[in-house]
C-alpha cells in the first residue's frame, strides 16, 4: 500500500520530534526507518549502492546508516527482513509500497525532510498514485533552520573544521548552494507542493511550538491526520528535546547574507500564512538585509 501522509520538512524543524511522537499514537503507523528517501534519491538502484556513490559525504552517510541499522538489528531492535529489504533490493514504486505494512484500523505515513524541495515532476507522480495523501510541513525561522544546518556541516563530528571556517561569502561551500538554501524557502516549497495538491491537503506547523505548546501541535496534526485527538502523548516524548545541539551565535555578517538571499522568500510566506511566527521571521529579516549605513565620525 502507499502511505496515507508524507512529512515532508523542514529539515532542522523538528521532523524527528514529530517522527517519534506519531509513533505513540496506535492508529498511526510508521516504518522502522525516518527518511525512507524514495524520491529524492535516484532509483532502481538498491539503497545501499550509495555507499559507492562518487560524493565522499554520500557514501560516509550511507555507510552510517548502514552500521546503525545493522546494530538496531543486532539488539533486536528491527527484524532484518524488512532491512534486507529497504537497502538491498531494487528501489521501485512496488517497493515502495511493499515497505508499509499497517495493522486493521491504522494510518501509515513516513517523515522524510528532503521531500520539501524535490522537483514538479516528482510532485506531479505522487499526486497522480497519491491523490489523497496529505502533507505535514514544519517550519522554523529561516535563518535559524539555516544556522544550525550549516553549524552541523562544519561540525567536526561530520568532517567540519569547526563554525570558525564559516566565511560568509557566495563561495562558501553550504552557504552558496542553492539546495541548502532551498531548504529555507518555504514559500516557494508550498506553492510548488500546491500546485498538485489543494491547500485542505497540507498541514503546515512551526517548531516554536515544540517548545511552547507541544501537545496542543501534536492535537492539531492528529486532527489533520483524522486520528483520535483525545489520545494523550506521552509527556517525557512529547517535551524531549530531540537532536538538540548547542553551536554559537550565528556571526552578523553570515545573519545578513542569509538574510538578503532569504527576505523575498519569507514576505511571500508571510502573505501566504500570516502568522505571528511568519510577521516576526519577515521583520527579523528586513532589519537584517537593511543598507548598512557608514559609521559618521563624532
Amino acid at each position: 500500500m502507499y502511505p496515507d501522509f508524507l512529512v515532508i520538512g523542514a529539515q532542522k524543524a523538528g521532523t524527528t520530534w514529530l517522527d517519534r511522537n506519531l509513533r505513540t499514537h496506535p492508529q498511526i503507523w510508521l516504518p522502522p526507518e525516518k527518511e525512507i528517501h524514495f524520491f529524492d534519491l535516484p532509483r532502481p538502484l538498491p539503497f545501499a549502492a550509495l555507499q559507492y556513490a562518487p560524493d565522499r559525504s554520500v557514501r560516509h552517510w550511507t555507510r552510517h546508516r548502514l552500521q546503525r541499522d545493522l546494530a538496531k538489528v543486532e539488539r533486536g531492535e528491527q527484524t532484518a527482513e524488512w532491512y534486507r529489504n529497504y537497502y538491498y533490493a531494487p528501489r521501485s514504486w512496488r517497493w515502495y509500497q511493499g515497505l508499509f505494512t499497517p495493522n486493521a484500523g491504522q494510518i501509515a505515513g513516513e517523515s522524510t525532510p528532503r521531500y520539501a524541495v524535490i522537483p514538479r515532476r516528482k510532485i506531479a507522480a505522487i499526486r497522480r498514485r497519491m491523490p489523497n495523501l496529505k502533507i505535514i510541513y514544519l517550519l522554523r525561522d529561516p535563518i535559524d533552520r539555516m544556522w544550525s544546518d550549516l553549524a552541523m556541516f562544519h561540525d567536526q563530528r561530520f568532517g567540519g573544521q569547526g563554525t570558525h571556517t564559516v566565511d560568509a561569502s557566495p563561495t562558501d561551500p553550504f552557504l552558496g548552494h542553492p539546495r541548502h538554501l532551498a531548504h529555507s524557502r518555504y514559500a516557494r516549497n508550498l506553492a510548488r507542493w500546491e500546485k498538485f495538491f489543494p491547500r485542505e491537503q497540507i498541514f503546515t506547523g512551526f517548531m516554536n511550538e515544540i517548545a511552547d505548546s507541544p501537545e496542543t501541535l501534536l492535537r492539531k496534526v492528529f486532527e489533520f491526520l483524522g486520528v483520535d485527538t483525545g489520545h494523550p502523548p506521552s509527556d517525557e516524548v512529547a517535551r524531549q528535546r530531540i537532536n538538540f545541539a548547542h553551536y554559537p551565535p550565528i556571526p552578523e555578517d553570515t545573519a545578513r547574507q542569509l538574510a538578503i538571499r532569504l527576505t523575498e522568500d519569507a514576505r511571500r510566506l508571510h502573505e501566504r500564512l500570516c502568522t505571528e511566527q511568519t510577521a516576526a521571521w519577515l521583520s527579523r529579516l528586513k532589519a537584517l538585509s537593511a543598507p548598512q549605513l557608514p559609521e559618521v565620525p563624532a
